[in-house]
């Protein structure tokens, strides 16, 4: 190309696309403010750069034969985004954001009945929407990250160098790319990609240990309960602690429904999937063993993409309902001196999850725990940003801060509203704290407030601001001022960001009593927003808002699907998701 146009467009409903040689961006995911623009925005603002540029050669210089190899395109340039990131801004530790932003988003997706493989069937219907981006982008990105820990850097490099070379302005198909890896690799590589990409969900290996052997049994994992025989070829990295404290690499390809790893006798304790690079959960079924890894999160001797991943599979058990709350709250007593922003983000999110779902006295055992550790966290870093620190510390104490104040915390809300006072006089604040500020400020403010978010979303000179004040305006408790904000969005939002302050309603325990019927009431205005984005609606409002009522909401949409049909990807599974977490409330 003899030139690479970036091009911000002020409405735009998609996040960017891949023209080749002039890409087009929505304004937040290109322009930077400075003193306006977060951190956490920059990064995503430099991995969405990276990613549409990746495409240039995955999608542009190389395209699918079909529509069903879009996986081609959307996985690649998922990776090398974060890959490229890595690269130039490594202090930024752009492979815990994607641990936290694609696998687990995955994991969560593929965990469903109500899923697809990656190698879409009847490729000509695919659409990128709320169903289908989290398995053809997310889970395909995991599972190139999954490959690339199999068969090492050096050789996955060489195996995309001799797949473009080969079939550069040209067409390819699956089996091109796995040939290509085959030839410089000389490993299994078509047997193996075609149990993750050909077929939909991943596995959750069981381990036990008896004696020097672990048993690694696998099935297919999901949150509802299944009888599928479904096996993959799974590549599993063992980390192995000796009773000195040494710790060496077993690794074996589990091609069966089970296999016996010999793992010698002097040994402690054991981690499966270390680094976190395989895509499939574990269930330890040897409590001494997590006691131990216990130990060595408490003591953070273990990696931290490791500390994340046991906690985040534990939650997911919780989920399907294999392990109890109760239990998963004790095993986060190891993090109580957990201060790494992968454990310390995913830790918030599924406390944050629990807190929506489950009534008293779980969920006020969930907000002491959550209220107790966030506090100390922010309390350990300062709740005021300081210049040139690391990027993921800005990035989690925003979010920190805000899950702080829900689970009810004052001195967090005492600081935040402070901050808050500032910007209504007239004042700045640091960046890196508008969002949980602006949310805080609505959530303890009243109808000036309320007007003061008009004026500022009117005077806004940058959607980076109007993003954070659509956030925040989805947080009021004031039963009014909550009816203020659905009117406001439905009346004076542009389609391209009305989804974001009702999701933030929706998620919102005071608001989201009322967000179903509220749902049905304007469905006509909601089903006049752009498609992606009712279904982003759809998928907000459905799982959580409608547990009070799940009969009452899957009875209505028996009916709408058969008037408008093309909405059944999102429909399907938000009620999968809603029957989940009636579920986990009923215990």
């Amino acid at each position: 190309l003899p030139k690479l146009d970036l091009i911000a467009i002020p409405d735009f409903a998609f996040g960017a696309m891949e023209n080749w040689g002039a890409i087009t961006f929505r304004e937040n995911l290109l322009l930077h403010y400075p003193g306006v623009t977060s951190v956490a925005a920059e990064e995503r603002i430099c991995e969405v750069i990276a990613h549409e540029i990746a495409h240039q050669w995955f999608g542009n210089l190389v395209t699918p034969s079909d529509w069903k190899y879009l996986w081609l395109n959307e996985s690649f340039a998922t990776f090398l985004g974060f890959g490229i990131l890595d690269h130039y801004y490594p202090e930024w530790r752009a492979w815990d954001h994607f641990s936290n932003t694609q696998t687990h988003t995955a994991l969560e997706r593929d965990a469903l009945h109500e899923t697809f493989p990656i190698e879409i069937p009847g490729g000509e219907h695919v659409v990128i929407n709320t169903g289908t981006a989290p398995i053809i982008y997310s889970k395909g990105g995991s599972i190139l990250r999954q490959i690339e820990g199999y068969i090492g850097k050096d050789n996955f490099q060489k195996g995309l160098r001799h797949y473009l070379k080969t079939h550069e302005y040209g067409c390819a198909s699956s089996h091109h790319f796995w040939e290509a890896f085959e030839t410089v690799t000389e490993e299994p590589i078509t047997r193996m990609m075609k149990s993750w990409v050909g077929q939909p969900g991943f596995p959750v290996i069981q381990v036990d240990r008896i004696g020097s052997n672990l048993i690694l049994n696998q099935k297919r994992f999901t949150y509802l309960p299944n009888d599928s025989e479904q096996q993959w070829m799974i590549p599993v990295n063992i980390t192995v602690i000796d009773n000195a404290g040494g710790s060496s690499t077993v690794k074996v390809l589990l091609e069966g429904s089970d296999v016996k790893v010999d793992i010698g006798d002097d040994v402690l304790a054991y981690k499966i999937n270390s680094g976190q690079t395989g895509f499939y959960r574990v269930h330890y079924l040897d409590a001494d063993n997590l006691a131990i890894l216990g130990k060595r999160i408490a003591d953070k001797t273990l990696p931290e993409q490791d500390r994340w991943g046991l906690q985040d599979d534990l939650f997911a058990l919780v989920r399907s309902g294999d392990v109890s709350m109760a239990q998963y709250l004790d095993f986060l007593s190891y993090y109580e001196n957990e201060d790494a922003y992968l454990p310390l983000v995913s830790i918030a999110g599924n406390l944050g999850h629990a807190q929506r779902v489950f009534r008293n006295p779980v969920k006020d055992k969930v907000a002491s725990f959550g209220r107790a550790l966030f506090e100390r966290v922010l309390s350990d870093m300062g709740y005021t940003p300081v210049e040139h620190e690391p990027h993921t510390t800005s990035s989690l104490r925003d979010q920190l801060i805000w899950q702080a104040v829900v689970f009810g915390s004052e001195p967090a809300t005492e600081f935040a509203r402070d901050q808050f006072g500032v910007l209504t006089d007239g004042g700045s604040i640091d960046a890196n704290i508008v969002k949980s500020v602006m949310q805080t400020g609505a959530h303890t403010g009243n109808r000036e407030t309320f007007d003061w978010f008009v004026r500022r979303l009117e005077t806004a000179d940058s959607e980076h601001d109007r993003l954070n004040v659509l956030s925040a305006m989805g947080c009021f408790q004031d039963p009014a001022l909550i009816d203020k904000s659905r009117a406001y969005a439905l009346e004076h939002v542009p389609d391209r960001n009305k989804s974001i302050p009702i999701v933030a309603l929706a998620v919102n325990p005071i608001s989201a009593k009322s967000m179903w019927d509220w749902y049905v009431e304007h469905l006509d205005a909601l089903e006049g927003c752009h498609p992606i984005i009712h279904e982003r609606i759809i998928a907000g409002i459905v799982p959580l808002c409608g547990i009070a009522q799940s009969e009452t909401v899957r009875a209505f949409f028996n009916e709408y699907l058969k008037e408008k049909p093309w909405t059944k990807d999102v429909v399907r599974l938000s009620l999968e998701k809603l029957e989940i977490n009636v579920l986990m409330r009923a215990g």
